[in-house]
Order: C-alpha cells, then sequence, then structure tokens
C-alpha cells in the first residue's frame, strides 16, 4: 500500500469545522475519507471511536498524535483506494505523543488565538503557541502545500521553518494579507486565497477567479459571519492544494452545498414554539464567544436581548477565565453561566492536577466574577440542564438565546428541545 496521504489541520479555533468541510466534500468526491477530530475518528462520515474511547485506550484526546488511527487503511485495504486522511492535530501533537506519522501532504495553519495559554511551562505566550504548532510546516513532504492564514502575524513568522529544497507551495490565505507581502508573492507566479464580497477568489497577478459562492451556505450567513467565512476560506485552500492547485465545478458545487451536522456543535439554530431562537455552538475562547454574541443579535426581533448560556472548561488560568468572563459579560445582554464540574453531570476525576484544580463549580464562579465586572445581569447555576431551564423561563419571542453546549453535544442539545420545546430549524 502507497503512503495515505494526509491534509493536517492546526491552530487555535476552527479546526474541528474546517477537518469536517475538508472530509465531507471529498467523501462527495469519492475518496475514501479518515476523518480525526475532537469527538473521535470517521470513516466516510460514519464514527468508530469517540472522545472517552481514545481517553480509556491511550489516554489522548483524538487529536493528540491523530496518526494512530490510520490503522483503518492497513485492516481495510479497499479504503486506501483512492484514501485519505483530514486529521485535525491539537496543541499536544507537539510533545512527546507526536503527530504519530512522518509527514503530511498539505499542512494547514488556521490561527494563534490566547486559549490554553499557561497550560504548562512551555505554553506562556501566544508565540509559544505558534511556536508549538509549527510541526504543521515542519512535517510537509516535498511538493507539498502549505495552506496559512496570512492575517496573522504569528502564523506567517513560523513560514521560516518550512524545510529548504522541498519545492513547497505556498497558499496565503487572507483578507488583507496585512503581515503578508501578497503582491511580491504574486509577481513571482503564487497564488492567494481572499474574499470578495461573498465570494471566495482564487487570486493571481493576473485575475481573480471565483471559487464558490458563500451566500449559497446558511451557516456563512452571506459572508458576514468572520469565523464562518475563516473556516470556509481556509478550507477551499485545503482543497485547492489536495488537488495539487486545481479547482473545478464539482468542487464548487460541493462546498457551495456544505452543511454542518446539526450534532456537530456549531452553529446549529433551533426555534423555540413561544418564537425564540436558539443558536447553539462550540465557542471556547474569548474572539468566538464575542463573535456568536455579535451574530445572535442581527437575528434579534425589536426591543430584543441576546442571552447567553456560557460555560468555560477547567483547564485555563485564573487569568484567562476571568478575562473570558468580561468578554462574555460585554457580548450578552444576560448572562447565565453553568459548570462543565458541576458534581451531578461531571464530577472531579481522583487524579487532580496542581496545576488546573478540578473543584465543583471553581470555574464557573470565576467566570462569573469576570462577567460581572462588565455586566450586572449575569446568574450562575451549576448544572447544565437547570441553567437551560432558567434561561427558558427568562426568554422573551424577540430575544436569541446562545446556548454554548458542553462536550455532550446531544445531551446539551436535548436539553435545549425539553425546555424551550424547541425543533431545528
Amino acid at each position: 500500500m502507497s503512503a495515505i496521504p494526509k491534509i493536517t489541520i492546526t491552530g487555535t479555533k476552527g479546526k474541528t469545522t474546517t477537518s469536517f468541510v475538508v472530509a465531507d466534500i471529498l467523501q462527495k468526491l469519492q475518496h475514501n475519507v479518515l476523518r480525526v477530530d475532537t469527538t473521535g475518528h470517521y470513516i466516510n462520515g460514519k464514527q468508530r471511536s469517540t472522545l472517552d474511547d481514545s481517553k480509556e485506550t491511550w489516554g489522548l484526546v483524538p487529536t493528540v498524535s491523530p496518526g494512530r488511527y490510520l490503522w483503518e487503511f492497513l485492516v481495510n485495504p479497499t479504503l486506501a483506494e483512492r484514501g485519505v486522511a483530514v486529521l485535525e492535530a491539537a496543541l499536544g501533537s507537539s510533545a512527546s505523543a507526536g503527530l504519530g506519522y512522518r509527514e503530511h501532504t498539505v499542512g494547514v495553519f488556521l490561527n494563534v488565538f490566547e486559549d490554553h495559554l499557561g497550560s504548562s511551562a512551555r505554553i506562556q505566550t501566544k508565540q509559544d503557541i505558534a511556536t508549538a504548532k509549527q510541526f504543521v510546516f515542519e512535517r510537509i513532504a516535498k511538493d507539498g502545500w502549505a495552506v496559512f492564514n496570512a492575517d496573522d502575524p504569528l502564523v506567517v513568522d513560523r513560514l521560516k521553518v518550512i524545510p529548504d529544497g522541498l519545492d513547497i507551495h505556498l497558499l496565503p490565505c487572507g483578507f488583507t494579507f496585512e503581515h503578508f507581502d501578497v503582491d511580491a508573492h504574486l509577481a513571482q507566479g503564487g497564488l492567494a486565497l481572499t474574499v470578495d464580497g461573498p465570494r471566495i477568489v482564487l487570486r493571481t497577478a493576473e485575475k481573480d477567479t471565483v471559487l464558490a459562492d458563500m451566500s449559497l451556505i446558511p451557516w456563512a450567513f452571506k459572508g458576514d459571519y468572520p469565523p464562518s467565512t475563516w473556516n470556509l476560506l481556509m478550507s477551499a485552500g485545503a482543497l485547492y492544494a489536495y488537488q495539487n492547485g486545481s479547482w473545478n465545478n464539482e468542487l464548487q458545487v460541493a462546498l457551495e452545498s456544505v452543511r454542518l451536522e446539526k450534532y456537530g456543535g456549531r452553529m446549529t439554530l433551533l426555534r423555540a414554539a413561544s418564537g425564540t431562537m436558539i443558536l447553539a455552538d462550540y465557542a471556547h475562547e474569548k474572539v468566538s464567544l464575542h463573535e456568536v454574541g455579535k451574530l445572535a443579535r442581527t437575528f434579534t426581533g425589536p426591543g430584543g436581548r441576546v442571552i447567553g448560556i456560557v460555560r468555560l472548561a477547567h483547564d485555563r488560568t485564573d487569568t484567562l477565565i476571568r478575562e473570558t468572563g468580561e468578554v462574555i459579560g460585554q457580548s450578552f445582554d444576560e448572562c447565565v453561566i453553568y459548570e462543565k464540574i458541576d458534581g451531578y453531570w461531571r464530577s472531579p476525576k481522583s487524579v487532580r492536577s496542581k496545576q488546573f484544580p478540578q473543584i465543583v463549580g471553581r470555574t464557573s464562579q470565576i467566570l462569573a466574577e469576570g462577567a460581572h465586572t462588565t455586566n450586572k445581569h449575569v446568574t450562575r447555576i451549576l448544572r447544565e440542564d437547570e441553567a437551560v431551564e432558567f434561561a427558558a423561563q427568562m426568554a422573551r419571542p424577540e430575544d436569541v438565546v446562545v446556548m454554548i453546549v458542553n462536550d455532550d453535544i446531544k445531551r446539551s442539545l436535548s436539553f435545549v428541545q425539553d425546555s424551550f420545546k424547541a425543533e431545528f430549524i
């Protein structure tokens, strides 16, 4: 069996969505696709293992050393025919566990944000995160492609680690290209991806070519929601690179028809029996929480409020949790903060980290304290189901509720359906 081509995606936010989009489109194009993301691993869209399976078997989340799932191609030789792996690689893949393979065909670097600062002695600044994730450039195979966010200075800075002499193709993706000399790149025969209104375009020195129209993709909100626009732009870049610099109508149709899974935890819309809209998402850091709040505000009726039902993981520094709370307070009119380690749905682990102690209610307390500094309408309720019920009783038809789902996304959405008497839109 020849080596399976791999598309490896890293960054702070958007990895799971980008991985899903790329894998879904390649499957539509008759490829046999292994996808590894935060929730587990999938073969042609069917889940073969979960996050809990990975933790119980290896003591790792799926996105640390994602190459360990390549065994699927060995035990199922027919999968290797037109086989491709789309691998989400988390920060931990830079540590001793590694990626679990030698090199990938396409390396995609999405962005660098503040999430997980202080998670270890080596991750104290955003620069440390960028350095830790530079494996996505270091491991590109000969004649492979580097697809990268050309508006992020930390991502652009890491281009210097790409090995010389391997004829790696650079595909910058951006809105402004503020931190990358795109004109010089194009003048030398290079390519770039950008947006023109709701359209994703391929730019050369001579012309722009439309690759897809985001107004046909509901969760892109006509290109007005930056997180979705970035995910689609980078997905198009990954697909263009995988096709070794080619695009056709079949790819355009597939990208324009891509739809997110309703239990994927990304941009899921529901409507309550009362008329209230609920937007469910997995946002977990300051930028994405702020953006989802902004998006929700565009859906409110006259005099409507944005109500946030929000949680945060415990493995952040107290400072980062508190700062995130401040952003939550600014982003929502009413904040209902619940706890992941609530002593009911989830109890603390018996083996505790000194750096990030698992104590019932601790994270939500710090988060609520931060939110109170920017918003006086903050309610803290430990249990997720009770927090959802509280928000449902508060919500009016003209309001929009942002539900930041827990790790068990189906359970979170079942709480929303039950308390709001809601249906998927």
